[in-house]
């Protein structure tokens, strides 16, 4: 009976907001980045909830593919694909503290950067495999090129065989002419010429980004066979392709539908005036939602395939659009926040009216949104 209430509500219950995942332009963007340089490997980048995207919606979908492996940056990253049964290969590529390996075996791979983290993996994780990751200018995580002989110095062979990975990462890769990008290559080659001469062969050599993907023959990055990609595969990307899709779109509903007066204002702090009698809609979103408050007054929705600006404040959980120019619009009429075409309220266009990069938008959308693959 518990089952049967369960299957009933769950019929019933449709949410006011939906993230939308395209299934065909995610693989389309997959098979199209995979094309570019069949030496090269796709790993997809599924970290901070696939983009926004959804990780466990967005990893169900490419693990049929048969990828060489996903990338997440959190041993709960992980077990969420674990637990949905998804059966691609695991590199986290954050820290782990060792200690949350304890418990039992996993079948992860993990990005080490010093002796201690790497001999607390393995004794918890004796099957373990390991990518070493390498500073090669950045100064953010990674062993630096100077230090690594005394680091392979330290290791028994037990430890040498368990490094299957040599990783880094650009920070220019968009940008192949320059200087620092080069210096960067030359640091990481420099990284694998130290391995070869400890006899350590990493299977897997990734230094690339979706930039560096897009820009492989331009950055000289032949020497590699696998490259993190990240928001080309949902369809974004700083180089213009037209071989990529956008793969979101962020929904809503209307909610209330007034009239409002010239001279009347908007929202908190009342930023906005209305300058003429017309017409507005309520919508039941906000920055709770992951709406960035400085698409305040500035940001655009489309309804009914017309464009409605974003007036007054963006509240935790409503804004407000001008539908003036539209015509019969009603309660429960679709909304769409963020597109995933050319239109002005795309996830590219949106950022920018906001001096912000995409993926500040779409690292913020709620995880709670219902993802929902189309």
């Amino acid at each position: 009976m518990k089952e049967l209430v369960k299957k009933a509500l769950k019929r019933q219950y449709k949410p006011l907001n939906i993230v939308e995942i395209s299934k065909k332009r995610l693989i389309g963007n997959y098979r199209y980045l995979s094309s570019l340089n069949h030496k090269i490997k796709v790993a997809p980048v599924l970290k901070s909830n696939a983009y926004g995207h959804g990780i466990v919606e967005v990893g169900s979908i490419l693990d049929k593919l048969n990828p060489v492996f996903f990338c997440v940056d959190s041993i709960y990253e992980a077990y969420q694909l674990l637990k949905a049964k998804i059966k691609t290969p695991l590199l986290i590529t954050g820290y782990i503290n060792p200690n949350n390996l304890k418990f039992k075996k996993l079948p992860f791979s993990y990005s080490i950067f010093d002796v201690e983290q790497l001999r607390g993996i393995l004794k918890y994780q004796s099957q373990a495999k390991v990518h070493l990751f390498i500073d090669t200018g950045m100064h953010r995580e990674g062993l630096r090129v100077d230090e690594l002989e005394k680091f392979l110095e330290q290791l028994n062979n037990e430890e040498k065989n368990s490094i299957n990975g040599l990783m880094s990462h650009l920070a220019f890769s968009e940008e192949p002419k320059n200087i620092d990008t080069k210096k960067q290559i030359v640091q990481f080659k420099s990284a694998m010429k130290i391995l070869k001469k400890y006899s350590i062969f990493p299977k897997w050599i990734h230094f690339g980004n979706s930039s560096g993907l897009l820009n492989n023959k331009k950055l000289g990055l032949s020497f590699t066979n696998v490259s993190r990609t990240g928001l080309a595969l949902y369809g974004i990307s700083s180089i213009k392709n037209k071989g990529l899709k956008q793969v979101l779109q962020l929904k809503t509903h209307v909610i209330q539908v007034k009239k409002i007066k010239r001279g009347e204002k908007v929202g908190y702090d009342f930023t906005y005036e209305v300058k003429k009698d017309g017409q507005i809609a309520v919508l039941p979103i906000g920055y709770n939602d992951g709406i960035d408050r400085r698409l305040s007054d500035k940001g655009v929705v489309l309804i009914k395939n017309k464009t409605c600006p974003i007036i007054g404040r963006v509240s935790m959980n409503l804004m407000v659009a001008d539908i003036t120019l539209v015509k019969n619009i009603k309660i429960g009429d679709e909304v769409i926040i963020f597109s995933n075409n050319e239109s002005e309220n795309n996830v590219v266009s949106s950022a920018k009216k906001i001096g912000e990069i995409p993926y500040g938008i779409l690292a913020h959308l709620e995880r709670s949104t219902k993802r929902k693959i189309i």
